[in-house]
């Protein structure tokens, strides 16, 4: 009998050190983990359905406003049904790649309060653990600025809070260690297979 594969989701806001965090997790397990995220489903979308394009409504689009605490502009990602079915397609994606023996990280920034309940439901008969990276704002903030030209910030601070800490395995505040550090803490909560 085939074994399954084992997930890693990866869950916080833009900044908070997901994507370091999968490269060291890949560099220092034993076994082989594929990484997928969102941008990666993000990049098979025809950019009619992106957040510059005609259909963004239907696909991906971009919200901006200002946080009402203290009026700093904030980005947010919205979906229409185009990208409904590309979130659900992303997950059945990794369950037919677990299904069929590939460990998986997968690189999440939850868009809304939906997505991680989803995960969870989906991946329910797998192998996984749940983790939270974290960080201050001020913190992520200020990775963004050094990572995204000035149209693209807002995106930690609008997805900010999105995930309920307390429902992770995990809870890992990326501002006080580094991504090996990170990624052997995770490496560490694994269990093994004998």
């Amino acid at each position: 009998m085939k074994t399954t594969g084992r997930a890693i989701v990866l869950a916080g806001t833009s900044g908070a050190g997901k994507s370091s965090t999968a490269k060291e997790l890949q560099r220092i397990l034993p076994d082989p983990f594929l990484v997928l995220g969102l941008d990666t489903f993000f990049g098979m979308l025809p950019h009619r359905w992106t957040s510059e394009g005609t259909a963004h409504a239907e696909g991906f689009s971009y919200i901006r406003d200002t946080d009402p605490q203290d009026g700093r502009p904030r980005l947010r990602i919205g979906y229409g049904t185009v990208g409904a079915n590309l979130l659900a397609g992303m997950r059945q994606a990794v369950k037919a790649l677990l299904r069929e023996g590939n460990n998986v990280i997968i690189d999440e920034m939850p868009i809304d309060a939906t997505i991680i309940p989803a995960w969870r439901r989906d991946l329910q008969s797998h192998d996984v653990i749940w983790v939270y990276l974290t960080a201050p704002l001020q913190v992520l903030e200020a990775r963004e600025a050094e990572r995204f030209p000035e149209r693209f910030r807002g995106l930690s601070r609008g997805h900010f809070g999105v995930c309920v800490a307390e429902s992770f395995d995990l809870l890992i505040d990326s501002a006080e260690l580094t991504p090996e550090e990170r990624a052997r803490h995770i490496a560490a909560a694994l269990p093994s297979r004998q």
